[in-house]
């Protein structure tokens, strides 16, 4: 493996480490468990195509997985701004942000990604021996996408109530507005 793949590597592994380990430190959102099996599934995946030889799978699913995080942060960036200011031009931009985010999880994270599963599965076998290695990584990969079909089945939650004009909101927080509940 070249060294620049490799450096990619260790730093998409302690990124999603990271990541983990900061899921056990935030408040706890409705999607907690799956958030931490993705977390543990992603590092399960580079873990195994590194070290089973499997390097362009690893590779094509970082590069698959992480696009869609931009214009979701940006779009909570929008709305944040828009609650402290005040104005509705930032969750305009939230909004059409947010439209973009959803197309763009959908193709990458749906239909490229599924691609990747299935022909990680179906076509490997023709080029390469399908070892124990492999079909963890496969398994690994199919986790992801039952993952990505459930955080879909949000976005489009969300995306429904947007084009009912009641705004974008993370439908995964608990509401703010609770009073803390009392231990007996």
């Amino acid at each position: 493996m070249r060294s620049d793949l490799r450096c990619f590597y260790i730093l998409y592994a302690a990124r999603y480490i990271q990541a983990a380990v900061t899921v056990l430190l935030e408040p706890k959102r409705k999607d907690f468990l799956e958030m931490m099996v993705h977390h543990i599934v992603t590092i399960g995946v580079v873990y195994v195509s590194y070290f089973g030889g499997w390097n362009r799978v690893g590779v094509v699913v970082m590069v698959l997985l992480d696009p869609a995080d931009v214009p979701l942060h940006l779009a909570k960036l929008c709305k944040y701004t828009s609650e402290a200011l005040q104005m509705n031009l930032w969750q305009f931009f939230a909004d059409r942000l947010f439209e973009f985010f959803a197309v763009l999880f959908f193709v990458t994270r749906l239909v490229m990604f599924g691609y990747v599963c299935w022909s990680a599965h179906f076509e490997s076998a023709q080029y390469f021996d399908v070892n124990y290695a492999a079909k963890f990584c496969i398994l690994l990969l199919y986790l992801l996408m039952v993952l990505q079909l459930y955080w879909f089945g949000l976005i489009l939650k969300v995306a429904v109530k947007l084009m009912r004009g009641q705004g974008a909101e993370d439908i995964r927080s608990d509401d703010e507005d609770e009073a803390p509940k009392k231990k007996d």
